[in-house]
């Protein structure tokens, strides 16, 4: 009798205990100046040390005009963020460098008119080349008025820039670069803000666009006319909804930052993290790691505290994680899991001088290799069909992660997943 009443008390207090709540996973991204041009990623590296969070995607900007090195697809740069186990996430940007929003030569008319069309050409099949995912983010800010290809400046218009885009887009189709997704990236809010330029008149449509993203930052009070300091919500809430409401494709967001004057950064950051998880599509944050007298700290580390509130919390971090298959539009956590296909199971925690492990279960039969990294780094590949566990002694007390890719015989990607363990000390 005791035994039973006990056991109703111990049903009884599971069901009245409060629900955990487990964070849905948003896939984090930087822009850390001069990384990855040198053919490495080690600032991002860095960054992914300091903060314990894994870095997914890696951005950076590409001019159409300038020097040859920059304006051309360069494979080193691509292959670096490729091989750290990362995402491309390019600005492709259809002007020279400082030279104003006025330059004729890079209007949309041009690009709509076939001008670039070799360029364009040329640099798809150097994407191409790759045999790897690759986002591009065409023309960004164009509901802004300072680049060359805004709607609103250089003899521009909505109309011209879908023509622009879709040119664009069909170019790289007849070239073979599907592994090219298309990110169409406005900013929050239009400016000037007019009906003619409203972020809806230049979206090209869902069959020319595979992610949905927007620009967006808190300027705080160093910048009144900006809109002051202003909270992760304020930012971006209305923007989100608007971009909602033009296809079913996942959303990022592909530029922020905050101010360090005018509020707390740290809160800013962490309330960014907590009030993203009520935007059900929104899949990926990107920020910009940088400073600029004219523009702000935008800095991961600045001020210190800063760096404490991109660490991820360890109550929703799960020990194992569903390999994603790998859709044909965007592949940074936006593909459901099948039931039951594949799963990712890690050591946790583990001590120091002891093996981390992981495991993995599949069932996708067109894995050819599996590549496996740790933090970022490719440790091991194994052939499909060999023992799907790899192993390594850790040294060092800290927050790691696990990945495991599954790759196709042309090198596609097929599955993917992550998990984050812990090494603590010996004691």
């Amino acid at each position: 009798m005791r035994r039973t009443l006990a056991f109703i008390a111990l049903i009884f207090g599971m069901l009245t205990m409060p629900a955990v709540t487990i964070a849905r996973p948003i896939a984090f991204g930087v822009h850390t100046p001069n990384d990855p041009f040198g053919g490495d990623t080690l600032k991002v590296d860095a960054l992914q040390r300091d903060t314990g969070r894994h870095i997914d995607v890696v951005s950076w900007f590409q001019s159409w005009g300038g020097a040859s090195w920059l304006s051309q697809a360069q494979p080193h740069v691509f292959n670096a963020v490729i091989k750290s186990g990362r995402s491309p996430l390019v600005a492709w940007e259809p002007w020279a460098p400082g030279g104003g929003a006025e330059q004729p030569k890079y209007s949309l008319a041009r690009i709509a008119g076939g001008a670039f069309d070799a360029y364009i050409a040329q640099f798809a099949r150097g994407l191409r080349d790759l045999h790897a995912p690759v986002y591009l983010r065409p023309m960004h800010e164009m509901n802004g008025n300072w680049y060359p290809w805004s709607g609103t400046v250089n003899g521009n218009s909505p109309e011209l820039y879908v023509q622009a885009w879709r040119r664009m887009v069909d170019i790289f189709r007849s070239q073979g670069a599907s592994n090219v997704k298309w990110v169409f990236t406005p900013l929050n809010e239009d400016w000037p803000i007019t009906p003619d330029n409203e972020l809806e008149r230049y979206y090209p449509g869902e069959d020319y666009v595979d992610v949905l993203a927007v620009d967006g930052y808190n300027w705080g009070t160093a910048k009144p006319d900006f809109g002051g300091w202003r909270s992760f919500t304020e930012t971006f809430a209305r923007a989100y909804e608007r971009l909602t409401q033009l296809g079913s494709q996942p959303i990022w967001i592909a530029e922020t930052g905050s101010a360090t004057r005018g509020g707390s950064k740290a809160e800013w950051v962490r309330d960014m993290w907590a009030q993203a998880q009520g935007m059900d599509r929104l899949n990926v944050i990107v920020w910009m790691d940088t400073i600029d007298p004219r523009e702000g700290d935008w800095r991961i580390r600045s001020p210190q505290d800063v760096l404490a509130a991109f660490r991820p919390d360890d109550q929703n971090m799960a020990a194992t994680a569903r390999l994603q298959p790998k859709t044909g539009r965007a592949t940074v956590a936006d593909a459901p899991a099948e039931p039951d296909a594949w799963l990712l199971r890690v050591s946790q925690p583990v001590r120091v001088g002891r093996q981390a492990v992981v495991r993995w279960d599949a069932t996708q039969g067109a894995v050819a290799n599996w590549r496996i990294y740790l933090n970022g780094k490719r440790l091991r590949t194994l052939r499909a069909g060999h023992s799907r566990v790899v192993r390594r002694r850790m040294h060092r007390t800290g927050r790691y992660r696990w990945t495991v890719r599954g790759i196709d015989a042309a090198g596609k990607t097929l599955v993917s997943a992550s998990s984050i363990f812990r090494v603590v000390s010996r004691q």
